[in-house]
């Protein structure tokens, strides 16, 4: 039996081991691996997808105000265990597996370097105006593919790798496949009403 996030949980640490850019990703258990299932399985669409659980503020609730009106977004606590889960890494299957070697390998650099540098459960602001990939994206991914060439001229563990290498049809042959989906952690939002005394 493949277990995917298993074998994940596993390159993956051997990228945060070989990639300077990633040394703040901590060796705890706390980024949780999990399949999406999508309708098809052409590669246009979101591949990856890292969610955050807190908010910028680093908290699992954070208020808005809009005039008069405060909206307050929560977010639960999610724990294996006694081990909280500060991201889900989320793989959209089987998409993600029938792209090439190097443009999955792109992706999971792409979503890694979502994680905060503080790696407390919200994503890295890059820019104050386009937070998450900056003002240029065509720039971002060129980062990461100079970070994964960089990892792999680093001795990295390749057999770690190898499944990598095969599409969803060609892994599903070989052996029966283990794919873990967990639903997306559910956002409540209540509305509240206040009133500030203006200045004069």
């Amino acid at each position: 039996m493949f277990d995917f996030a298993h074998h994940m949980n596993l390159l993956i640490e051997d990228i945060v081991k070989k990639t300077p850019l990633f040394s703040h990703i901590k060796k705890n258990h706390r980024i949780l691996i999990s399949c999406a299932k999508t309708k098809s399985s052409l590669e246009f669409g979101t591949w990856a997808e890292l969610y955050p659980m807190k908010y910028e503020n680093g908290c699992y609730s954070i208020r808005e105000r809009e005039g008069e009106k405060v909206y307050v977004f929560k977010t639960d606590q999610l724990k294996i265990g006694r081990r909280e889960i500060l991201y889900i890494l989320y793989f959209m299957m089987p998409r993600f597996q029938n792209l090439s070697y190097s443009e999955k390998l792109e992706t999971i650099f792409h979503e890694l370097y979502h994680v905060a540098p503080e790696f407390d459960g919200k994503l890295r602001q890059i820019h104050p105006r386009y937070a998450f990939h900056g003002p240029s994206i065509k720039l971002y991914d060129q980062t990461m593919k100079y970070w994964v060439r960089l990892y792999l001229r680093n001795s990295p563990n390749l057999k770690r790798h190898d499944f990598l290498k095969l599409t969803f049809d060609e892994l599903k042959s070989k052996e029966d496949i283990c794919l873990v989906y967990i639903p997306e952690p559910k956002e409540t939002m209540r509305m509240m009403v206040s009133r500030r005394k203006k200045k004069r």
